[in-house]
Parts: C-alpha cells; structure tokens; sequence
C-alpha cells in the first residue's frame, strides 16, 4: 500500500490500485484555499506556474536529456514552448474557451524541438476536453489527462516506451483509476503525480540508452513539473526546488554512444539537421505525411488540426522533408 499526504487529506493506494482518502489536515502550507473545481483561473495559473517552474529547472532537465538525441535542450525547449503559451493567454480573455484556445493555438505555433512539438499536443489535449461546459471535477481533469496521452502517442511516427508518453500515460490512467474510486480534485492529483513520479524513476529500465547515462527521460521530469504546478494552484502545495545533480558522465555519455554503434540503428544523433515548419494540409493526409518522413528520418512528431500542423523530424536530407 502507498500512502499519499496532501494538505486536507491522506491518500492510500492498495496494490490493486483502488484508492481510500482520510480526511485530515497534514502539514501543508495553508496559505491557499483547496480547489474543489478546476476552473478557466485555476487552468490559466497551472499554465503560468508551469512555465515559471519549468524556467527553472531548465537546466537541471537539459542534463537529463539523452534520448532521442543527447543535445541537452530538452528544458529550454520545453521553456520556450511554454513561453509562448503564456504570452498567447497574455492577450486572451479569462473565459473558460478563450483560455483554452489560447493554450491550444499558443502551444502550436510555439513548439519548440521533439519536446516541445510533444508537449504541445499534450496541452492541446487537455485543454479539448477540459473546454466542455461541465464543471471541473476530477472526473473531468482525469479525462482531459487521459486525452492528453491518446492525443501525445497519435503525435508520434514511432512512440517509444520509456519517454515522457509512458510517464503521461502511467499518469492519466491512475487519475481515472482514482476519479472513478470518487477521489476528491487534489487526491486525485496526488495520487496520479505519485503514478507519474514512479513511471519516470523506471523509465531506465524501459529504455537503456537512459540506464547507461544513469538519468530518467528528461521529456517525463520535464512533464511532471505540470502536476507540481497543478498541485500548487489545487492544494496549495509548495512547488519543488531544481535538482543539483550534475547529469551523466563523460564516462556514461562513452557507454550511450556505444550502445548506439553496436545496435546497428540509425543512431538519431547522426541525422545532421533538425527540421521543423508549419504545414497546411488536409487532416486525412497528415498520416500519410508522417509515413513519408519515416522514410527520411526519425524522431518525427506531428502536431496540430483542422488543417494546420506543427512537424519535427531528424534527417540528413533537407529537402526531401520540405518536398514530402
């Protein structure tokens, strides 16, 4: 069993998954009232406390990122992404629809890198469900979660287990499990973040380019700062300090590399450039699009929607990705 304290409420969680909640106050900052519904204001200063947060610790995740290509920008892209989301909601009215076609539109033409082009998609799947009339509930916010993962594992040519989709998924599935259980909104997300935080910490082991760099996927700590912020404007919950760890070795980026040579793959580091661009095409060929990348590189990623995409691909040949 695993016991989950939030500010109002202890959380169990059973070996079946079921979950109990006590109330009761734990020790908690009580400087913020709990929310029971997540709301147009409550969605606007999770987005806004997740890109300050993610500014943060940007750098700390830039260490982390190994995989697919170990650039280290996996944080800044991340910020940057999350950047002009904010600025879009900046100029949006506070209203419930405004807001959220402000997260959407700001994520998509904002993206920035595979991490971003992929956060992005989670934002805009959240954000189609959670724009409906119906109130907030968990019920709800559990929903929007799960169509956040369906929407970031569509995005992706070829998804890979171990990567921030499998820490999304892990979360969202835990936050039905527990909605369904009639958790209130904050024990809710606790006990999905507590999935998500267990899902990265074995990320490792589902992907060993990671083990042999001794790290967790940075696209999966980078995700995991949304239900820490989501956490701080629902129950008050202050919001964690950047890691000090100083990433991989020089040592363990030798073994990364090795086992890049020795699988016999295209090693994704090797594809020379990263090209990205807005597309208008018609949404019935946006697959077929994707397929013909596929053939031209890897780490492909398509976003978007009526009619308008944001594509990420790695290649070695630029105009063949502009003549797809």
């Amino acid at each position: 069993m695993e016991v989950i304290r939030g500010r109002d409420c202890t959380v169990s969680v059973g070996i079946n998954g079921a979950v109990s909640v006590f109330s009761g106050a734990n020790q908690y900052d009580l400087s913020m009232p709990v929310l029971e519904v997540f709301g147009a204001e409550a969605l606007r200063d999770t987005v806004i406390t997740f890109r300050d947060t993610m500014k943060r610790h940007a750098a700390g995740i830039n260490l982390l990122n190994v995989y697919p290509v170990p650039d280290g920008d996996t944080g800044t892209n991340m910020s940057r992404t999350l950047d002009a989301v904010v600025t879009e909601l900046e100029g949006a009215d506070h209203a419930l629809e405004p807001t959220c076609e402000a997260i959407s539109h700001g994520s998509l033409m904002g993206a920035r890198g595979n991490s971003g082009v992929i956060l992005s998609q989670i934002l805009r799947g959240l954000v189609t469900t959670l724009r409906t009339t119906t109130p907030g509930s968990a019920t709800k916010v559990a929903a929007a979660l799960k169509a956040a993962s369906v929407a970031s594992y569509e995005a992706v040519l070829k998804p890979i287990e171990g990567t921030i989709l499998t820490v999304v998924r892990e979360t969202a599935d835990a936050a039905q499990r527990a909605a369904s259980d009639g958790a209130t909104l904050a024990a809710m997300l606790h006990v999905a973040r507590a999935a998500g935080r267990k899902a990265l910490a074995n990320t490792p082991e589902q992907l060993p380019v990671l083990k042999d760099a001794g790290v967790v996927d940075a696209g999966g700590a980078g995700f995991m700062l949304l239900m820490d912020a989501a956490l701080h404007v629902v129950d008050g919950e202050p919001l964690p300090e950047p890691s000090e760890a100083t990433g991989p070795s020089q040592e363990q980026l030798e073994a990364v590399s090795h086992r890049a040579s020795l699988s016999g793959e295209v090693d994704v580091s090797e594809l020379r450039y990263e090209v990205m661009f807005l597309l208008n095409i018609e949404d019935a060929k946006s697959k077929e699009f994707m397929q013909a990348w596929g053939k031209i590189g890897d780490s492909i990623v398509v976003v978007g929607g009526d009619g308008l995409y944001n594509c990420h691909v790695h290649t070695n040949d630029i105009g063949a990705a502009i003549e797809a």
